[in-house]
């Protein structure tokens, strides 16, 4: 096989696998109404927990006002909820609802069951996976798709 049917099929096997990966996405999330950016959001508040608008600006890469338009809409949402942070009145943390976790509920089931198909695989080919993944990720960060400031 030449280097350009290399590059094609690599091309194509990881358009299938976005492709799968976002119907799954579009079938979990759908019936939410939730944007991209808003599921992201949801993401970083069950990932970090209880936070402030500043810092989930800063796990997502966006501005803060950014941050708070989307915070507000997962509000609105009745996902995540607002409160007094006890350390300093001046700041609010930001926390999933019993809705949010709820939902956050089937993402985790999700993630157990891709947990339990990389523990079948043995260290050689779970090597060949973290490579891979380490180099797509590379790519995406140095043609800057891991870091656009979203406004939904």
């Amino acid at each position: 096989m030449t280097h350009d049917e290399h590059v094609e099929q690599a091309h194509a096997l990881f358009r299938h696998l976005v492709q799968a990966a976002l119907g799954r996405l579009a079938t979990m999330w759908g019936d939410q109404g939730l944007s991209l950016s808003q599921i992201r959001l949801l993401l970083a508040l069950a990932h970090y927990g209880p936070t402030t608008i500043g810092q989930l600006a800063d796990h997502l890469r966006i501005g803060q006002s950014a941050a708070s338009l989307l915070v507000e809409r997962v509000v609105q949402a009745h996902l995540a909820e607002r409160t007094d942070d006890p350390a300093d009145r001046r700041r609010a943390l930001v926390r999933l609802t019993e809705a949010g976790e709820a939902l956050m509920g089937r993402r985790r089931k999700g993630q157990e069951l891709l947990h339990t198909w990389f523990s079948g695989l043995d260290d050689a080919q779970l090597t060949t996976i973290i490579d891979t993944l380490t180099a797509i990720l590379a790519m995406a960060e140095r043609g800057g798709l891991l870091g656009e400031d979203s406004h939904d």
